[in-house]
């Protein structure tokens, strides 16, 4: 008998098989007292950009979740994440077509890319640990959405689809919004809901936004960058699980500035 769980949440709760700590890859492994793991790690191409002009990219998030040996092998799970951008990237979404999160609950992956293709903003994968009769390993397949605003704010959608050991659809809400400070720009936040009965942990999240497109005859970019003095973007997140414990892990990219374009 096929079981269905639906998670609303976000980019941020996204994140490899419970590894151990040294096995980690991309950013910083942090570490907390209840033996969750965590990283992330964020890459935007291409590396060389303009030092004051932003320019159109794509982003790479990596976001994992580990420990170094629970009961049962699964970490804590995510209950509300928050990741920080670095203030040189920035997103426009400005004649994009929008998907509302209704038409992706209880889909899959072909039916939600679908019923919102026009929306799709970018492609990945992710992996679930499911407590049912034993631990299972769900991997699934991600589509990115341009969502609906709420409030005025930007929202990334993010449809996770999987068969096996059970038929499961994850629809991940995130909020944009500017965060402003630190030298962090976009900021994203989502809160996790409770997966297979507070149980279930979503260990990996990868996944490549690319977008662009034509507005009024001219061309638009999901992602822009630039490229500062420093030649360092910076990308934080912070963790909050179910236990209480919070763990905030960093990574830094490193770009290369070129000369600025032309005036037409």
């Amino acid at each position: 008998m096929h079981k269905r769980f639906i998670l609303i949440a976000s980019l941020a709760a996204l994140v490899a098989i419970a590894i151990p700590v040294s096995a980690a890859m991309g950013g910083e492994t942090v570490t907390g007292p209840d033996g969750n793991t965590q990283s992330i790690e964020a890459t935007v191409s291409p590396k060389a950009l303009y030092k004051k002009t932003s320019s159109p990219g794509s982003l790479f998030v990596d976001v994992k979740t580990g420990t170094t040996g629970s009961a049962n092998g699964a970490p804590s799970p995510a209950v509300h994440d928050v990741i920080d951008f670095d203030q040189n990237l920035s997103l426009a979404t400005k004649g994009l077509p929008t998907c509302n999160a209704s038409k992706l609950q209880n889909t899959s992956t072909e039916a939600a890319e679908q019923a919102c293709r026009s929306a799709i903003i970018g492609k990945g994968e992710a992996t679930t640990l499911l407590p049912l009769t034993t631990l299972y390993t769900e991997p699934t397949k991600v589509t990115a959405f341009n969502g609906t605003p709420q409030g005025g704010k930007p929202v990334v959608l993010l449809h996770a689809y999987g068969t096996s050991p059970v038929q499961t659809t994850l629809v991940l809400v995130g909020i944009v919004s500017n965060y402003g400070k630190e030298g962090y720009g976009p900021r994203l936040d989502v809160t996790v809901p409770p997966i297979a009965g507070g149980f279930g942990a979503i260990t990996d999240f990868h996944v490549t936004i690319k977008k662009s497109w034509t507005y009024k005859g001219k061309k638009m970019s999901f992602i822009n960058a630039k490229c500062p003095a420093s030649r360092k973007l910076k990308y934080r997140g912070a963790f909050t699980f179910r236990d209480g414990v919070t763990l905030t892990a960093t990574h830094t990219q490193a770009c290369t500035p070129k000369a600025e374009p032309k005036k037409k």
